[in-house]
């Protein structure tokens, strides 16, 4: 009797590990939203990592997270780095491609507590008078991270607060245009 329940459970978690292995290796988050504005007063929101901290949604769960800055102000070689609690954790975002009003590309490295690099873009499209702005972050699944996903869903998770800081620059940008006017 002991042999069967041994082996029913390995072989449960022979199956899970299966599921979790067969999981994609890769995976893309993606959101966007349409501001009223020109797309230089986003872009300035976004490219200008001081900027940034105004609408981003990780800095609103810890704002006792300190921040340190390197580089230049803003544009390519910009690397804003970030120590917080546990939701936040510690990690650095360094804009490695900038491209005027159109594309921002960032290097994201977590260290704790659960060690990642991603890269993120945002990109800027000039819809008459409107912008649509467009947050995607793409990155390696690796095994444990694939776990983790069996019980939480990555998209829901990341995609929600990527909604929350876009619907925030939304704001900021959308006051600034109706201030100038």
């Amino acid at each position: 009797m002991f042999f069967k329940v041994l082996f029913f459970v390995i072989s449960i978690i022979g199956l899970f590990l299966g599921y979790v292995a067969l999981q994609p290796s890769e995976f893309h988050i993606s959101r966007d939203i349409k501001i009223s504005a020109p797309a230089h007063i986003p872009f300035s929101y976004t490219n200008d990592l001081r900027k940034f901290t105004e609408w981003d949604p990780w800095a609103k769960i810890d704002p006792a997270a300190k921040m340190s800055y390197e580089g230049p102000a803003s544009g390519k070689g910009a690397i804003m780095s970030w120590d917080g609690n546990k939701e936040v954790g510690t990690g650095k975002a360094t804009i490695t491609e900038s491209q005027p009003n159109s594309l921002i590309h960032m290097k994201l490295e977590l260290f704790k507590p659960y060690p990642f690099v991603n890269e993120v873009d945002f990109s800027f499209k000039q819809e008459g008078e409107q912008t649509l702005v467009t947050w995607a972050m793409t990155g390696q699944a690796k095994f444990m991270y694939k776990v983790l996903c069996v019980f939480m869903n990555r998209d829901k998770i990341i995609g929600g607060e990527f909604e929350k800081g876009l619907a925030q620059l939304k704001t900021l940008v959308e006051a600034e245009v109706q201030k100038k006017r």
